[in-house]
């Protein structure tokens, strides 16, 4: 399983879809598993998630220990 990660910090709110959709894609295959990292942004977090439910991807927002980062459930 291919594990992958985004980093938004410094990433405009306009040019994120594109980025997430590039990183599922490139990434697609079973078992997808991709941490893409928000910062606290609550936009940024619902552009990525719709991304993620155009692509019907499971997915969680935050970790235990990282409360601004969206990851994949394979």
């Amino acid at each position: 399983m291919k594990h992958n990660k985004l980093d938004l910090h410094g990433v405009r709110h306009h040019e994120v879809r594109n980025k997430v959709i590039r990183l599922v894609e490139d990434n697609w295959g079973e078992g997808l598993n991709v941490e893409i990292i928000t910062g606290n942004s609550d936009e940024m977090k619902s552009i990525v998630g719709n991304v993620l439910d155009e692509y019907h991807l499971d997915y969680k927002v935050g970790t235990f220990f990282n409360k601004n980062t969206i990851i994949t459930t394979p």
